[in-house]
Order: structure tokens, then sequence, then C-alpha cells
């Protein structure tokens, strides 16, 4: 362990986290911004786990989907007592949209009208009344989802129908909400309660989600995507998302909002947001010195 005020911390990786230049250019200046405080900052891959207890704090930039090795690194962080980015209660969370939602909705947070359906529920009676509650088409989500997969539009009944079987592979219950087309998402970054960045995500043209695969292809697709001042940010924007985070927990987290006519309503809230340079760094440069302090505290 480091002494003196200064820190050891791990960055944990995949390989994929350095093709893109944009998130690979934001890594490194994590890591100078750590060293530029006197900490000590590493990147570790899968086969460094068995050194994380060396280490005052891990920081998880791979993707935390509960099946994944970073959610067992940050298990591992968490029970030997150091500070995790992210911790592994928000990434449960983060990662079971039923599970937020509830939470949400205890806390009351503005969220896009949301039923949770079950396989039981799979009959021509329910799915008729989803249609007259919230109009059509519909979306699906299956609960644990990520970068917009398996997220669909559905217009009749039988495309419910097989979406929703689908879906079910992945877990008992799907959610079902109302569909609400918007020109682009507001993506509110939060660390601790505080608003670190804010940008605009738009969507694909021609599309209604901002991460799309190209149909007969591997590839996946994003819609444009860029920051504003957060002075310049409506007021209640940031009072949504960080009262959605304050739901979650005190972590990283970056919030999708709906603005519609003036409302402004939460699509999810995700542990391990975007970092890329250019983009969610472009006016808020202090962002890793933010999060660096974070992880040192």
């Amino acid at each position: 362990m480091a002494n003196n005020g200064s820190k050891r911390i791990a960055c944990f990786v995949e390989t994929y986290n350095f093709l893109r230049t944009d998130e690979a250019t934001a890594l490194r200046r994590f890591r100078w911004v750590a060293k530029k405080k006197g900490h000590e900052f590493d990147f570790i891959f899968k086969k460094d786990i068995s050194k994380i207890s060396d280490y005052d704090a891990v920081f998880i930039r791979a993707t935390t989907d509960p099946t994944y090795t970073a959610y067992m690194v940050s298990k591992l962080a968490y029970e030997n007592g150091l500070k995790v980015v992210d911790a592994p209660r928000s990434i449960q969370i983060c990662a079971n949209k039923i599970n937020m939602y509830g939470l949400l909705e205890k806390h009351g947070v503005p969220y896009i009208p949301t039923v949770i359906f079950t396989r039981e529920d799979l009959c021509s009676k329910n799915i008729r009344y989803l249609f007259k509650l919230f109009g059509s088409p519909l979306v699906l989500k299956a609960p644990y989802t990520s970068f917009s997969k398996y997220v669909e539009k559905v217009g009749s009944e039988s495309s419910f129908r097989t979406i929703a079987k689908r879906f079910f592979r992945r877990s008992d219950a799907i959610v079902v909400q109302k569909f609400m087309p918007t020109t682009f998402d507001w993506r509110v970054g939060v660390l601790n309660g505080e608003v670190l960045y804010i940008c605009k995500y738009n969507m694909i043209k021609g599309k209604w989600k901002h991460g799309s695969k190209i149909r007969g292809k591997k590839s996946f697709i994003w819609g444009d995507a860029f920051s504003i001042k957060k002075e310049y940010a409506p007021e209640k924007l940031k009072e949504v998302a960080l009262k959605a985070c304050a739901a979650i927990g005190d972590g990283l987290f970056g919030v999708d909002i709906k603005e519609i006519s003036g409302e402004y309503i939460v699509v999810e809230v995700n542990d391990n947001p975007s970092i890329n340079a250019g983009y969610e760094d472009h006016y808020d440069k202090d962002v890793y010195e933010k999060i660096i302090d974070y992880l040192a505290s």
C-alpha cells in the first residue's frame, strides 16, 4: 500500500478498451493526472487479478455486466476494502433494469412509463392491454442489457410475442415501455452526487436509438455525441439526474434522460459511463482529476 497520501490505483481494462483512439486517449489522461498528483496508476488485465489486494483503489473501465470479469474484479476489490468504481452494488442495480426502475419509483424519480411483464403474462389479453395503455409501437427490453442491445420496438401482437419469447430466454421477466421518440438523449455524468459533465447523444439518422447494429453485419454504429457546458444546461435536467443517482448510490454514473415538452424523464441510469477524449471531457477537463481524487480519498 502507498504512504504519505500517495495511492496505488489499479485501472482494470480489456484489450478492446484501447481499440478506439478517443477511449485510449482518455485512459492515458487518467494515468497522467494520477501520476501528476503523486499516485501510482497501473493498467491491469485478467491475468493481474491476483494482484488486486496490492492496491488502494480500483477503477474499472471494462464492461461491468455481472457475468463478466469486471464484476468479479469489483467484488474482489470491495471485499478487500479498496475504494472501487464501480462498486458491486451499483453494477447489480444498473445491470438489472427491473431493480433500477423499482428504485426510481421508490424515490419519486420521473422515468419512462414502464410495466414489468413476466412469462405468465404472455397472452393476447395482456398484450392488447399494453398497446391500449401505452399506444403503438411499444419498446421491449431484456432486464440485463447494455449498449442498446436487447432493446426492440414492436408494433403488433405477433412481433411482441416473437421478441418477448426471445428475451425470455435471458430472463423470466422483461420490461415493456411507452415509445417516446426524441432526436437525442441527454447524458449527465455524475460522481458522488456532483454533476461531472453533460452531453447530447444524438439518435442515428433514420433510427430511434443512439446505437444500432447494421443489418447483416457484425458492426455496431453510434449516433453523434457532443458536450455542453454544465452552467448552460437546464437546472431541472441536473436535478433529475442527481435525484436518479441518489436512488442508486454515490459512485460514477451516466444518466440518460429524455426532454419532452419541458419535462425530463429518465431512460436509465448506467454504471461505468463512457468517458472518451473529445466528447464527455470537451468542456469539463477536470473530469479526470475529480475521478482520481475520488478514488484516492
